[in-house]
């Protein structure tokens, strides 16, 4: 494989727009402001499944899917919002859409898993990031900034170790059926890319980590990260389509930029804030 120097500056353009506004979002505005940008990101992200679901030839009810988010996200103001029954909540909205009409009875069943596997996609990932940013320490709310600024060098990192070296070194196919473009090199270069993000988090920010932590993120974004992707790839491929959407150039839409984050961001929350961390 080549390295496409247009497609790498497209990339990299996109990039540089995407942190130029994360930077404002994270570290210059009230917290709220961010939540916000994540309540937009869902419901551009719904449209982009509802797509993926059309392409299966079922419909996507989207009413169990935004409140998966918005409830998700209302916790953190609203407690009454209760995590624990958010999922119940969601299956109850999901299974009670097999009623309204126009009903094909052999459509039902499969809609309300789609309804389900979108609710979970999206909430999970961003419902995630959402709580990660909100950690908080005795010292203040900048340990939640910081927090999401190691996961999305993690991600990014990841995704462009992948992307160069799977273009440079790339040979052996990895799910050629799945995903062509995957390769064994390229995979490798993933987990390189986290641990060196990994190095320079501990190093700049997060004295917190130790080795052995570094090696288990790398592990987390790497492994939950890798099938993440391959998860997302089966879907378009089964519904014919290229990218989820086209919001971000070189990169494609909301779906294809979580789509190694919806498994990752709810281990990585549960083990900074218990494991590394020690909070209550």
């Amino acid at each position: 494989m080549a390295l496409n120097m247009k497609t790498l500056g497209r990339r990299a353009g996109t990039a540089f727009v995407a942190i130029a506004v994360l930077v404002v979002f994270i570290f210059f505005l009230p917290k709220v402001f961010f939540h916000v940008l994540l309540v937009g990101l869902c419901i551009l992200g719904v449209q982009e499944f509802e797509r993926i679901a059309e392409g299966f030839g079922f419909r996507l009810f989207k009413l169990p899917v935004f409140f998966a988010v918005f409830a998700g996200i209302a916790n953190i103001y609203f407690p009454f919002f209760r995590l624990e029954w958010i999922p119940y909540a969601v299956v109850a909205m999901a299974t009670l859409t097999s009623l309204v009409p126009p009903r094909e009875m052999k459509a039902t069943l499969p809609q309300v898993g789609i309804c389900l596997v979108g609710a979970a996609y999206l909430g999970l990932a961003l419902v995630s990031i959402a709580h990660i940013f909100q950690i908080s320490s005795h010292e203040g709310d900048m340990l939640g900034r910081l927090l999401l600024v190691f996961f999305i060098m993690q991600v990014w990192f990841g995704d462009s170790f992948a992307y160069i070296g799977g273009s440079l070194f790339g040979k052996n196919k990895v799910a050629p059926v799945i995903s062509p473009g995957k390769t064994v090199e390229g995979t490798l270069a993933n987990g390189i890319g986290c641990f060196v993000a990994g190095l320079i988090g501990k190093f700049w920010f997060l004295p917190e980590l130790s080795y052995l932590d570094l090696v288990y993120l790398t592990v987390i974004f790497g492994g939950l990260g890798f099938f993440g992707d391959l998860i997302e790839s089966t879907w378009k491929r089964g519904s014919e389509i290229k990218d989820s959407g086209s919001l971000f150039p070189g990169h494609g839409g909301i779906l294809d930029r979580i789509d190694s984050v919806f498994l990752t961001a709810p281990v990585y929350f549960l083990y900074m804030r218990y494991v590394v961390l020690h909070l209550a």
